[in-house]
């Protein structure tokens, strides 16, 4: 590792975190987008192309992809993926966000990304007004994309709680689109990527729901790094090679992945995830239920 740090740092670009890495071996954790073999196996070409492109020596470190926040706070992560929501709420002292994936699917916009509400494809359901007294399929209670935007845009039009029958905790976007989509559910808000993501595996899922509005726009799920490393990283050059990197994937796999590019962020561009959170707290619907 320690000829990867001297490799990189004669080609110009700042990696001294990486010789804190040596003990025990780094890994990466990247699993918010990677929830089918065909997506880790993208994923992980392009984090191998990165290894390359950034001239690092040695094998390219594991990739885990995992999305428990004690992957995140472990010494030996090199760096990670994770949602806007708790990074802001509960991993700000432990990482911290320097780029951004931008995707080419509806509902993005360059760097921000959108939650769809959707309904059951047949229920007369037109509006979130209309979805009082129903049952709302929430992935995690910590989601941004799941949880706090939903929350936020029932604030906007004066919910106020129990406004639901239930609230069924599903454990991940695609769970949540095959609960409304059998009708156990009336109600989800699905990140616009892992909708599209989830479409291109299972088609089927289009014609049993429909969408019925978007949510309002958020930066995208950030790649981290520690945060004890932020002084001495060059987040502009490893955006530049992770650009690099998703340039040199094959086709298929970068089309799987709907990335159009990657852009540097930080943690103030997340202020927003906040931001909605203390609009719906200041207006009695604290918590979605």
């Amino acid at each position: 590792m320690a000829g990867a740090v001297k490799k990189s740092l004669a080609s110009g670009r700042d990696r001294r975190y990486l010789a804190c890495m040596s003990t025990p071996p780094p890994f990466i954790a990247c699993g918010m987008y990677a929830f089918t073999p065909e997506l880790r196996s993208a994923w992980d070409a392009l984090l191998r192309q990165y290894h390359d492109v950034a001239g690092l020596a040695g094998d390219p470190p594991p990739v885990e992809f995992d999305t428990d926040e004690s992957m995140l706070r472990d010494p030996a992560m090199l760096f990670g993926h994770t949602c806007g929501y708790p990074l802001m709420t509960r991993l700000r002292d432990a990482v911290t966000p320097v780029c951004v994936p931008e995707f080419d699917v509806p509902g993005c916009e360059d760097h921000l990304y959108a939650s769809r509400f959707v309904v059951p494809a047949e229920s007369g359901i037109d509006s979130l007004g209309d979805c009082q007294g129903q049952v709302v399929a929430v992935n995690t209670v910590d989601s941004n994309s799941g949880m706090n935007v939903l929350r936020y845009a029932l604030a906007k039009i004066g919910a106020r709680a129990p406004w639901f029958e239930q609230v069924e905790l599903t454990g991940g976007h695609r769970y949540s689109l095959e609960a409304v989509a059998a009708g156990r559910a009336q109600l989800a808000a699905i990140d616009c990527v892992s909708y599209q993501l989830v479409m291109d595996i299972a088609p089927h899922l289009a014609g049993a729901v429909r969408t019925i509005a978007f949510s309002r726009r958020s930066p995208g799920l950030p790649l981290v790094i520690p945060a004890r490393h932020t002084d001495d990283f060059d987040r502009n050059g490893f955006t530049a090679d992770l650009n690099l990197a998703l340039a040199a994937l094959a086709p298929g796999q970068r089309a799987s992945l709907h990335i159009r590019r990657f852009r540097p962020v930080d943690l103030a561009d997340y202020e927003i995830i906040l931001q909605m959170e203390q609009f719906a707290i200041e207006r009695g619907y604290a918590q979605l239920k």
